[in-house]
This record gives C-alpha cells, structure tokens and sequence, in this order.
C-alpha cells in the first residue's frame, strides 16, 4: 500500500500547495478535507479491519505427483466491506526452508493456492507478516493468521530389489492352545495322565488300540517388523518409502499382521499394522520425520520373529 500513501501525500501537497497560491474562499475547505479524509476512512473501515480473519485449510496427506491446493477464504462480517489484506506464506518442505509467496485480493468466496507436491516428503504452509488495511489503504493493523497442519505427500508403490522371499508368511504355525478348549485347528497325539477324557477321540483311538487325545490348536503370531533405514536426499526417500508401501500393502492384502519402525529425530518409532488405514498413518509419519533424523539403529534394540531393513540390499533375517 505504499502506492496509496504517496497518492494521499502527493494529493495533500496539491491541495496546501493550491490554498497558498489560489487565495479562494473554498480552497481551505479543500485542506479540511483531504485532512479529515484518512480519519473517516478509518472510523468506516475499524469494525471490519477488527472482525477480519484468514482461514485456510490443506489436505492431510497426498499422492506424490497430483494435484493439491491451500484453500483461502477471507472470514468477516457479512454487512461490512471486506478490507483489503496482504499475506506472507512460506511454504516449507523436507528440503527447503523458504518458498515465500505472498497473498492478497482475498474475497470471502476463497481461492487456491496450488501446491508442489512432486517431492516425496512434507510440505508445511507458514503464515506471517498478515495486515489488513482501511479503505484508502493508508492504515494497517495485524490480521489474524491461521495455524495449517502439514500436508504428506506419500511416494506411489515401488517393488522392492531385491525382492524378500514373501511365500513363508502364507505357511501359518500353530501351537498348543493353553488350557485346551474349542478351536478350529486341532491336532492328535498320544494321551498323557491328567487328560480330561473329554479330549479322546475314541473313533481313532479303537482303530489304533492305544488312546489317543484331540488337541486344540491356535495360530502363532509372529513378530514381523519392516524396519526402514533412514534416508538423505528426496531420491532415497521416495524410493525407501515406496519399498515400505509395497512390502506393507502386500502383507496387508494376505493378512498378515507386521509393525513398521523408523527414526524421528532421535526417538524409535513403532506402528502396528492392521490394515491399509495403519499403513497410511505409518507413512505420514515418516514423511513428517524431520531431515536431522539420526540413522535406524541396527540390530534393532528389541525381539522379532523377522525382519526387512527397507532401504539396503540385506534380505529378511530372524
């Protein structure tokens, strides 16, 4: 509005300028008023420029590569002008600290601010410096700025290579159930004193002459953690977290339940993995990992049946 300010001065200057010179009754009435102007203009324009407020909203999380947009929209009262307002956003990612943009003829309909989202990783709006200005444009107070959640950008499926030897989790181990019961699975052996003869199965055990006792058994679950190795630089990062979608989905679709663990900043982070929506929230997290993340410590710092370091060559080892 610096534009506004000069035009006023430049018009104030004219007027004193014509007063002096002119020596007309009317000019000092000319002095009053371009004096009285920016007063008036403000007492219009303080409800509106006092009521005003920013809102802005961003999706969650997005697919590397499409399209995603921050949403704007002015908010102020519906029977006063909408005040002029000049915005800084920065929009800070993974890799780079500032993108700064600035905003202005905002309307209460709202409008878009389309986003780069061809990068794996985050993008974090950062609204400052908001003003509202009165209707001549020549005061300004502070605008009340809103607080976005960072947006994910998630990397599509890449298949890992090497690829693990996926087939042995389909082979399911069972165990004894304890304190026996009903199951669906069930096992024979020989009866041992202390079996509920309840337990016999006595079809099976006429045909072999000794007593032979029913087992009820129940599935072994096995710790099975995808470990993904911390990555540096956007090219290991889409590719990393690409291999950790793919071997997650995969597992997912054959319905085996594994956890994921990676490094935010300084702290392990685990996830457990139930289904597609477990995996999304596991990736968002690593997406907002900051860059100064210290690297996945290995071995692991706890048991597990198996693992897969996502982002090396080594393959699943117990």
């Amino acid at each position: 509005m610096a534009f506004n300010r000069l035009l006023y001065l430049t018009l104030l200057v004219l007027s004193v300028a014509f007063y002096f010179a002119s020596g007309v009754w009317f000019s000092w009435l000319l002095v009053v008023l371009m004096l009285a102007l920016p007063l008036a203009a403000l007492l219009m324009s303080l409800p509106a420029m006092l009521g005003c407020r920013l809102e802005a909203s961003l999706p969650r999380t997005v697919e590397q590569g499409t399209e995603a947009s921050l949403r704007l929209r002015l908010q102020a009262r519906r029977f006063l002008p909408l005040p002029a307002v000049q915005v800084r956003v920065n929009l800070r990612t993974r890799d780079r600290e500032k993108d700064i943009r600035y905003l202005s003829h905002l309307s209460r309909t709202g409008g878009v601010l389309s986003m780069p989202t061809e990068v794996c990783g985050f993008l974090a709006p950062e609204f400052y410096r908001g003003r509202v200005y009165d209707l001549l444009g020549l005061f300004r107070l502070p605008l009340r700025l809103p607080r976005v959640e960072p947006m994910a950008i998630l990397p599509p499926e890449l298949t890992p290579n090497p690829m693990p030897r996926m087939e042995q989790f389909l082979q399911q181990q069972t165990k004894p159930k304890p304190g026996g019961g009903s199951a669906e699975l069930h096992d024979h052996r020989p009866y041992r004193p202390g079996d509920p003869v309840k337990d016999i199965h006595w079809k099976l055990s006429l045909k072999t002459d000794t007593l032979v006792v029913r087992e009820p058994l129940e599935p072994v679950r096995r710790h099975i953690v995808l470990a993904l190795r911390t990555p540096k630089g956007s090219t290991e990062r889409t590719s990393r977290l690409g291999n950790l979608r793919w071997l997650s989905r995969w597992l997912t679709s054959n319905g085996v339940a594994h956890e994921i663990v990676w490094m935010e900043g300084r702290s392990l982070r685990t996830k457990e993995i139930h289904g597609p929506e477990d995996t999304l929230e596991a990736l968002r997290a690593a997406c907002m990992a900051p860059e100064r993340t210290d690297e996945l410590p290995w071995p692991l710092p706890f048991q597990a049946d198996w693992v897969c370091p996502v982002g090396t060559d080594r393959r699943w080892s117990p």
